[in-house]
Formats: structure tokens, sequence, C-alpha cells
């Protein structure tokens, strides 16, 4: 039977200060949170040992390196109370050392405050799929060279799903299109214009358009838009 990886003990081998994780494909199934984590943390899983190699330990910082480098912004009356507050229960406290106790302190401070950004995509256990708009970065559309389209697929077949989600957006822009396929489109910002031969259908922010399989459509924007799409199935093409 093969062991299970969960996000749970990359996390583990991360507060251990472990580099990797040995999870050979033939006993391990490292689920897809897992993986996230593990790019996010630096963990890396390999299907073998590492060959050994000597690693020369870096040399310690003296007080000059430490003096030197610009102090990370940390609130002043806090690092200064820290800073007397360590002071006091060190004998002999001169220049330089009070630099460096300081300096200390600031990095310190500032580490504490730092938060790891959100992740763009996060895969849960379960099996449910986290996107984050904001971190979406459009890519080049080909179905219509020449113009200022942009589109990126998110969701699919690789996550399971049956239906097909991705962003698209572009800039006074139009162009035909044939669906052979089911289409839900959420529109972000912009406007959205769908023109058939019977008019055309305007979408706005907040506003949904369905086009059913089939329909010969014009996409475009006489301005600019930017929406999510939903189509059904997943593999149309």
């Amino acid at each position: 039977m093969k062991t299970l990886i969960s996000a749970a003990d990359v996390r583990k081998a991360k507060a251990e200060k472990r580099h990797y994780l040995v999870v050979p494909a033939h006993a391990f199934i490292v689920t897809p949170e897992a993986r996230d984590v593990a790019g996010v943390e630096g963990i890396e899983l390999l299907d073998a040992e590492p060959a050994s190699a000597t690693v020369s330990p870096a040399p310690a910082p003296s007080v000059a390196d430490v003096v030197a480098a610009p102090a990370p912004v940390c609130p002043n009356s806090l690092a200064a109370e820290i800073q007397k507050e360590v002071e006091s229960k060190l004998p002999a406290v001169d220049g330089d050392k009070s630099a460096l106790i300081k300096a200390l302190i600031a990095q310190a401070l500032s580490d504490f405050e730092k938060r790891n950004p959100a992740l763009p995509r996060q895969i849960n256990d379960d099996g449910i799929v986290l996107v984050r708009g904001n971190a979406v970065q459009l890519g080049v559309f080909d179905g219509a060279p020449g113009k200022n389209i942009g589109l990126t697929d998110v969701l699919g077949t690789q996550e399971n799903s049956n239906m097909g989600v991705g962003y698209m957006g572009w800039e006074n822009a139009f162009f035909p299109w044939t669906l052979c396929y089911d289409e839900v489109n959420v529109v972000l910002e912009g406007e959205l214009h769908v023109k058939t031969a019977s008019g055309t259908t305007v979408g706005k922010a907040g506003d949904v358009v369905f086009i059913p399989k089939g329909s010969t459509v014009e996409f475009g924007t006489p301005t600019n838009v930017r929406y999510v799409y939903i189509t059904y199935p997943a593999e149309w093409a």
C-alpha cells in the first residue's frame, strides 16, 4: 500500500528544517496541495536520496558587516525598549556592540512582520481549487491574431473538472467565433458585446452572459473588457 504525503507532511519537513522529501512514485502518493506547498516552501520532492556533497559553512558576519547594512524599518519605540533590556543584561556594551544589537533587533522585528504572499493557486487535499484572480496574467489569444486580446485557462480536465474555466480580456477589438460548446461569461469589468444575427447583447460588470452550443457570434468591446468564461465540456476542441 502506498503512503499518502499531504501538505501537513511538507509543512512538518519545513519546520524540521529539511530541504527535501524522498517520495518515489512506487511507494508514495503526493497530493496536489502538498506539491503546491512544497513549491512555496522550497521543499524538493525527490525519487531518491541526493548524492552527498560537502558544503562549507558560510562565515559568520562581522560587526562591521552587520552595522554597515541598512537597518530594516521597524517601530522605533519597540526596538529601543528591546535594545535597552538586552543591553542591561550584558556587561561592557560599547558603541560597536550597541550598534550591532540595534541592527539585529531591527532585522528580527522586520522578519517577524513579514507575511507570506497568498498563493495564486491553492489546491486542497479534498479537491477544491482556489484561483486568485488578481494573480492571473493573461496570455496571448491565438484565435484573433493582430488584436489586443488575452486569454488564460485556469481550470480544466487536469483538475478533474468537466468544465473549462479561464480569464479573457481585451481593448477595442471584435472577432467572430462559432461555439461547439456551451459557454457562460461573468463580466468583471468593462463591457462585453456579443453580436448575432438577432442583435447585440451587452454585458457589464456583474452581469452573466450565457451562449448556447452551436451559436455563431462576434465577441468584442468598443472600450475594454475582462471576464471569466466557463465552458462545457472542458475538452471541446
